[in-house]
């Protein structure tokens, strides 16, 4: 398993490294020089979402509560559709960054800041837990030190650096392949071992399991909803699924990827939940829910094919990471050293793609020092992710649906609702079940209209001059 695993990382760095060549410039680097068709942006966009979360994660959630699990999958699915729409007029203007978007639509360098910062980070958060994601990996193969995992999380950083979004783009196809295909043995193979649904079924409510486990409800509306909500938020403002999208060589191309996407991740999710759902009738004792996936793979393949699967569930983690790293570069280059220090470098590509370059392997590694050395930082950091979509939901969504919002009311709906996601994450505040980034969302949108209805009459955006 081992061996296969290591051919597999070997490749994927060769492709970047063959990638590289054809970065000359920022745009190159980062939008992968905006000429992503149709198929490249969609199996791009698909793997940026399909990560460690989705294979592990839903098969993890589906052993301890069932079909519900699927909601979450459906929650960043339908995301990604809407999201096709909204980058549609983006991708026109020629977008790199979110905080591009909200710039043009309010003005000024203080929500670029703030929006750009607190993305930033929770990029930096999921990135970090990405690369912790590969230690169970690993150690299915007998690498259970770091130092294996350095070496994994250094190949995404590599193959990054030197090729850029279309090495990424290009290595994403390629592992969104594998991460398809090992779901899907992976689900029907667990299917025969247990002996078809029915079976599964008996054998899982032999455990006492409740009545909706194997309901999409769940038995419980509101499960649903908090599961939907949250996930679909974040894909509606997430740097890492626009930064795909504004790649895409037009606007029509970039509408037709999002949808396309988000119905391919739902398809794709059916499968791990299903990894879930059978690892419960097989090994109803699992003291961990989280080795359901690798249990079914350890026990049930050999180990040719186990290494295969493997490969396929790192490949779904790498694809994550390298999104995530791009996306945070981006942020870096362009939100704060282009326009916030307003460095331009016009005439000088070659040292704009280089400082592009060393950035993003400065939080590559940056990462992968957090995840190891201070793996708190990582959990402190993953909290931001809240922070960034309880403040910056609003202001993006509002600023295209509502045309009499103002600069005033984007920042301080920004600031209550990050403030809000803080209050309720120090103090564990518990209104009746609904998720920080829910309710701190709600407090920022009633802001976002009081503030802007009271400020209207400041001068309007260009956005909503055009």
């Amino acid at each position: 398993m081992l061996t296969v695993l290591i051919i597999y990382m070997l490749i994927m760095l060769a492709i970047g490294i063959w990638a590289g060549r054809y970065n000359k410039n920022m745009t190159d680097f980062l939008l992968a020089g905006r000429r992503l068709g149709l198929l490249l942006a969609t199996f791009t966009l698909t793997a940026t979402y399909f990560g460690g979360g989705y294979f592990m994660g839903l098969s993890s959630y589906a052993y301890e509560h069932g079909w519900v699990a699927l909601w979450q999958a459906i929650g960043g699915g339908l995301g990604l559709i809407l999201v096709g729409f909204i980058a549609f007029k983006m991708r026109e203007l020629q977008f790199y960054t979110v905080p591009d978007y909200l710039v043009h639509r309010y003005g000024g360098k203080t929500i670029r800041v703030l929006s750009a910062g607190l993305s930033l980070i929770a990029l930096v958060g999921i990135l970090g837990a990405q690369v912790l994601a590969t230690r169970a990996v690993l150690a299915m193969v007998g690498v259970g030190s770091d130092l294996g995992l350095v070496i994994a999380a250094l190949l995404f950083v590599g193959y990054t650096v030197i090729g850029g979004l279309w090495a990424v783009t290009l290595t994403d196809f390629v592992q969104i392949s594998i991460a398809t295909i090992g779901a899907i043995i992976a689900a029907v193979v667990a299917f025969s071992k247990v002996g078809g649904y029915q079976s599964l079924v008996g054998a899982v409510t032999a455990q006492g399991v409740g009545e909706g486990f194997f309901t999409l409800s769940g038995g419980d509306f509101s499960l649903v909803m908090w599961l939907v909500l949250p996930m679909m938020m974040y894909t509606l403002i997430g740097q890492d699924v626009y930064q795909r999208l504004f790649a895409a060589k037009d606007s029509k191309t970039a509408r037709n990827a999002g949808i396309i996407s988000g119905i391919a991740i739902i398809v794709i999710c059916i499968f791990t939940v299903f990894i879930g759902l059978a690892a419960r009738a097989l090994f109803p004792d699992l003291a961990d829910s989280s080795q359901a996936a690798t249990m079914v793979i350890s026990k049930f393949f050999h180990p040719v094919a186990a290494g295969l699967i493997l490969a396929a569930i790192l490949a779904a983690i790498m694809s994550t990471a390298d999104s995530l790293l791009t996306a945070g570069t981006s942020h870096i280059i362009k939100d704060f050293y282009m326009e916030v220090l307003g460095v331009k470098e016009e005439g000088n590509e070659k040292k704009l793609l280089a400082l592009t370059r060393w950035w993003a392997l400065i939080l590559g590694v940056g990462s992968i020092f957090f995840a190891l050395a201070v793996p708190s930082i990582i959990e402190v950091l993953n909290y931001s992710y809240f922070l960034y979509t309880g403040g910056v939901f609003v202001p993006v969504v509002g600023g295209i649906l509502w045309k009499r919002a103002t600069r005033q009311g984007a920042i301080a709906g920004l600031l209550v609702g990050a403030g809000m996601a803080v209050i309720g994450l120090i103090t564990k505040l518990n209104l009746g079940g609904v998720p920080v980034e829910i309710y701190s969302g709600v407090v920022s949108a009633v802001v976002f209209i009081i503030v802007s209805l009271a400020t209207q009459k400041s001068n309007m955006p260009s956005y909503n001059k055009s």
